[in-house]
């Protein structure tokens, strides 16, 4: 097969290479194109004996480039590989002239089973169609010797050719027809001398008679050699055959021509047995290989080298073939002297007596426990992630339509969880990727701790896990599962030193109830996992039909606000921030408007957050700078006295770990100095504990840029918590400004927080001051207030004209 050359036309590379490994290993010769120009070139370079076609790997199909082929006259014989089943597909093809189509699969391994079954059907009907032309095969011809006669034989065409006569002509038959007319008694030399030379390539040496006319008995010493193909096959047996007088023959009993055939040194395992299958010789490779010496093996039954569990139907195949062609070879599993077993490339020959009865037969074992090792090896990578020896997305796809399957048989629930963890970015970029492996490690234990047996727990990538969990009686069995993964979570682990929690959010879909397709339940697994994301993490939440509208809802909104960009529906509105003492505007809160033009205004609780978790809070971030700068800029041109400007911050536009040299580029470009800017933050940026952010804030900071600490006294918030913070403002939560007319103690904390405050040398903001009795309660301790009561967020023209009357 070594000549035999396939182009394979496939644009996934990882595919294309475990296609081309497996196809090399059956001994074919494999090159791989992965686009339509490259596939050109090749086919015009050189002529290929097959093409696989990828159907969908040119654009938009495969039946464009089969009509250049055509056109040009250099289409070889096609196979058309199609990940999706299509008459229409099929019967064009054909008519094009392509031999088949082989179906891809999600599991590796079935696709490469019929895709070379599919190759071998048609190498061997072109083998059969040369063999047809060429009966006697296009031998070489081999110079005459005197004293010598040409001899070879071609194991793929089952045929001999030699001369048995110095002046007689070249013959060719049957390998059997040609040991049919050798003596009985020098048969198994023969069978025994050629085995050797053809599975170890070992010139080999003999001497044997043959009726010649099925008369006259010739007497001949042959020496015998293998020729290769460049893949290591044997190609033919050739050597050179001196025909000797009947005198020279030395007579010698069968037993001792045979135990000299045995005891050649071959590296491959020989054994032969009489008519009771009790081994009668081995060699040395058969001792090496099972461990046993030949005075423990000799007489013994071969069922010694059977497995403790071997199918005693294996045998029935095999007497089959042995029946037919007196030959078989395969693969199967020896047992060794110490109990383990060795899988073994076995091939088998046999003698018949005159009645036709087995009298002998002669084996020779190959180990192929590298090969095995590595089929096996290249085998899990394709079905197993190699981190946490889960199944991976391919497998976990074919488990999960078996379930599918089974459910619908039997009329059983299944439950789909996606599995997402939290925060397990921060663990790689501040532990190291070897941190993050060893959770994910961790995290596929603790998973598979959690389920049954007959569940599948499978890593799709990244962070993310996946479980089947097939024949629930109702839907809250699912909820036992997901319970126990919450137990597991809970034990800490240590990594480098560093005490890590695993937590995670949890999507649960149903089968038949919310989808009938592994498709249709991954998306509402999906989206299952998102709401518990949603609804604050570590939790599991349960698809509903109410929830894929609000995640087609969201969709819309993220459509939306692009759009809005686009169409500068957003605008800025600014509210006052007084200074007590001078009653003027210190500063002043932007505020992010969007209005829309059919339905009007959108409250920012119901986009902000989607904005953030889609990563368009990054591009409406930096408007809302570059918009503000730009009105800075104004204020200065109309002469009115400058005002600090604070921009609410969230904590998604610090994901980006250098956002604050793209900040500090805006106000460059608008000649802005940083010190008019404030960035107001939530705590939640602190408690995240990742470095980039506090790097980002320090470096504005440095810059001149103020940072405010917004919403204190809301959350995490403490009196100790100040000394943490590397901020210039706080601002005091509406909520206590408001409740301290009912509760003498939020009055006494607000005096405590302001007190503590101004010892620290940080400014503080009273915010929802919205009448005189509750400024009155401030007791002038609190310089700058923000409320309904000094002014409501106004308009860029309506803060101007603000502005010009207070600070007059």
């Amino acid at each position: 097969m070594a000549d035999f050359h396939i182009l394979y036309l496939e644009n996934n590379r990882f595919f294309a290479n475990q296609v081309k490994m497996r196809l090399e290993w059956r001994g074919y010769q494999v090159d791989i194109s992965d686009n339509e120009q490259d596939c050109l070139a090749k086919l015009r370079q050189r002529p290929y004996d097959l093409f696989l076609l990828d159907f969908y790997t040119p654009q938009p199909d495969g039946f464009r480039l089969l009509e250049q082929l055509q056109n040009r006259k250099i289409m070889p014989a096609t196979i058309i590989i199609s990940s999706r089943p299509d008459f229409g597909l099929a019967t064009k093809a054909m008519n094009m002239g392509c031999i088949d189509i082989v179906l891809k699969d999600t599991v590796l391994q079935q696709f490469l089973e019929r895709l070379n079954l599919s190759i071998f059907q048609f190498y061997e009907n072109q083998r059969l169609k040369l063999a047809k032309q060429d009966a006697l095969i296009d031998a070489i011809p081999i110079e005459k010797e005197p004293t010598t006669l040409p001899w070879e034989y071609y194991p793929d065409k089952d045929k001999v050719i030699w001369q048995g006569d110095a002046d007689a002509e070249l013959v060719a038959l049957k390998y059997d027809d040609f040991l049919a007319n050798i003596s009985e008694e020098d048969l198994v030399t023969v069978k025994t001398r050629n085995n050797i030379c053809l599975f170890s390539q070992q010139t080999v040496e003999y001497t044997f008679h043959y009726h010649a006319n099925g008369k006259d008995l010739r007497h001949y010493r042959a020496n015998i050699e293998a020729e290769t193909n460049r893949d290591g096959t044997v190609k033919r047996l050739h050597g050179r055959l001196r025909k000797l007088s009947p005198t020279a023959r030395v007579p010698a009993d069968k037993g001792s021509k045979l135990k000299q055939a045995f005891l050649d040194n071959t590296p491959d395992a020989v054994f032969a047995t009489d008519d009771n299958r009790r081994i009668i010789s081995v060699n040395h490779g058969f001792s090496k290989l099972t461990g046993y010496n030949e005075q423990e093996v000799l007489q013994q039954p071969s069922d010694i080298l059977n497995p403790e569990q071997f199918d005693k139907n294996f045998f029935q195949p095999i007497a089959a073939a042995l029946k037919s062609r007196q030959f078989w070879q395969g693969e199967t599993t020896i047992r060794h002297r110490n109990g383990h077993t060795i899988p073994v490339w076995q091939c088998v020959s046999i003698l018949k007596d005159s009645r036709g009865n087995i009298s002998q037969s002669i084996s020779v074992l190959r180990d192929i426990s590298q090969q095995k090792a590595f089929e096996a090896s290249i085998q899990f990578q394709a079905n197993y992630d190699p981190l946490t020896r889960l199944p991976n997305r391919t497998l976990f796809m074919d488990r999960l339509n078996s379930a599918i399957k089974q459910g619908k048989r039997n009329q059983k629930k299944l439950a789909l969880m996606l599995v997402d963890l939290d925060k397990f970015k921060w663990i790689n970029d501040n532990l190291g990727h070897h941190a993050g492996d060893l959770l994910l490690q961790e995290t596929g234990k603790r998973l598979q701790a959690s389920v049954r047996n007959s569940d599948t727990v499978a890593r799709l990538g990244g962070d993310e896990f996946a479980i089947v969990v097939p024949d629930l009686d109702k839907a809250s069995d699912a909820e036992v599962i997901a319970r126990k993964i919450f137990d597991n979570f809970k034990r800490h682990l240590y990594i480098d030193r560093q005490q890590v929690f695993i937590s995670g959010s949890i999507g649960i879909t149903l089968y038949p109830d919310d989808g009938n397709t592994s498709d249709d339940l991954l998306k509402n697994a999906d989206s299952a996992m998102y709401m518990a994301k949603h609804n604050g993490r570590n939790c599991y939440y349960y698809y509903t039909p109410a929830l894929q509208q609000e995640t087609e809802k969201r969709l819309q909104l993220i459509e939306d606000m692009r759009q809005a960009m686009e169409n500068q529906e957003f605008s800025l509105h600014y509210q006052p921030i007084i200074d007590m003492a001078t009653k003027k505007v210190a500063c002043a809160e932007t505020l992010l408007r969007w209005q829309r033009p059919q339905s009007g205004f959108v409250p920012l609780q119901q986009f902000i957050p989607v904005a953030e978790e889609s990563g368009l809070i990054h591009d409406i971030g930096n408007w809302v700078i570059e918009e503000t700068a730009g009105n800075i800029q104004r204020w200065s041109r109309l002469g009115l006295e400058p005002v600090r400007v604070s921009l609410n911050q969230s904590v998604a536009q610090y994901n980006q770990t250098d956002c604050y040299v793209e900040w500090l580029d805006i106000l460059s470009n608008k000649k802005v100095e940083p010190q008019a800017i404030t960035f107001e933050i939530n705590e939640k940026l602190f408690l995240d504990e990742r470095d980039n952010y506090a790097v980002s804030v320090e470096k504005l900071k440095q810059a001149g840029i103020q940072i405010s600490l917004d919403g204190f006294g809301t959350g995490y918030s403490s009196l100790s918590y100040l000394k943490k913070c590397p901020v210039d403002v706080i601002k005091i939560d509406r909520s206590y400004i408001q409740g301290m007319l009912d509760d003498p103690a939020n009055a006494i904390l607000v005096e405590t927080i302001v007190s503590l405050a101004n010892k620290l040398g940080i400014k503080v903001i009273a915010t929802g001051v919205e009448n005189q009795r509750q400024l009155a309660l401030l007791n002038h301790q609190c310089r700058y207030a923000q409320g309904y009561y000094f002014s409501r967020p106004l308009s860029l023209s309506e803060f101007e004209d603000f502005v010009r009357m207070k600070n007059r």
